[in-house]
């Protein structure tokens, strides 16, 4: 008997030490306080999302997860953007993917968001995923952790439930294009 697998979602969960959060957590609360948001569509998800300046621990940060993913995928990312979420009580993040559907060819192949700030209770990240081809779907829940960080397809629809606390959940979301080598 053969066992073969014909479909697999792989959410990689990792955790990062040796950044400061404090830092990245001011540079995450300026941008929310002068409301630098991507997005001028206020109906567009991405409204909510917040730029923010590189720096050296964002540097390390984007070092240390591109260093991990080509360990155990011996493939090389380029990052291609990030941005931060500042959620207050009782936000959350509406369901989303990371495909540009008007460029599939310049879509990110797997995107990842860090912790930065996460008090008990202010939320879970779930992923949802089809089961079968009748839009049957499942969920996975995590409870993140500060200095967690997830890695996941960029195709795979996402959300953050509400933060139920008083504190702010930051946290800094990034998309990834796998540098593939030409011969």
């Amino acid at each position: 008997m053969n066992f073969e697998i014909l479909h697999q979602v792989k959410i990689i969960r990792g955790e990062i030490k040796d950044v400061n959060n404090l830092v990245l957590e001011k540079e995450c609360l300026q941008s929310y306080k002068n409301n630098k948001s991507i997005s001028l569509d206020d109906t567009d998800t991405r409204n909510e999302d917040l730029i923010i300046s590189k720096n050296n621990e964002l540097n390390k940060l984007f070092s240390n997860i591109q260093n991990l993913f080509q360990k155990q995928f011996n493939q090389k990312t380029i990052l291609q953007d990030f941005w931060a979420q500042v959620h207050g009580k009782n936000e959350s993040t509406n369901i989303h993917d990371h495909v540009n559907i008007l460029d599939l060819n310049n879509s990110p192949n797997y995107s990842g968001v860090y912790y930065v700030k996460i008090p008990k209770n202010s939320g879970k990240l779930v992923f949802q995923y089809p089961i079968n081809k009748y839009n049957q779907s499942e969920r996975y829940y995590y409870e993140p952790e500060v200095g967690d960080f997830f890695l996941f397809p960029s195709t795979l629809d996402h959300f953050v439930t509400k933060n139920k606390t008083n504190n702010y959940r930051i946290a800094i979301s990034f998309n990834l294009k796998i540098k593939w080598i030409h011969l």
